[in-house]
């Protein structure tokens, strides 16, 4: 696993998303964005309902590792192109040795 195989992967299959943060966006690039499962629930907390899922709006963020969140401020959103907006709620980078692999994110739904 490398972090080519891993951006193939996200680039290939991710959907089309941007940041913005007080004026400045991002370009658009795609990562994954999944609702959180139950298997999850170590990260939140919310409720099961029936799906699944927490329905607090809670969801799932991997992106490319060049797309960095450490210098975004706290009022920054992530955007998909179906019009949904998200609050960075949490992020780590995940490493391979020295090198970045990719960001893993919990991100909630704004209303």
């Amino acid at each position: 696993m490398n972090v080519n195989t891993i951006d193939t992967c996200i680039n290939k299959y991710g959907r089309s998303v941007y940041i913005t943060d007080d004026g400045w966006n991002s370009k658009i690039y795609n990562a994954f964005v999944q609702p959180l499962r139950y298997k999850n629930k170590m990260y939140l907390s919310g409720s099961f309902n029936e799906l699944g899922h927490y329905g607090e709006g809670y969801y799932l963020y991997i992106g490319p590792a060049k797309e960095n969140f450490d210098n975004l401020s706290k009022r920054a959103l992530l955007h998909t192109a179906d019009g949904m907006s998200y609050k960075i709620e949490r992020y780590e980078k995940i490493f391979l040795k020295e090198k970045p692999l990719y960001i893993w994110a919990v991100i909630k739904r704004r209303e």
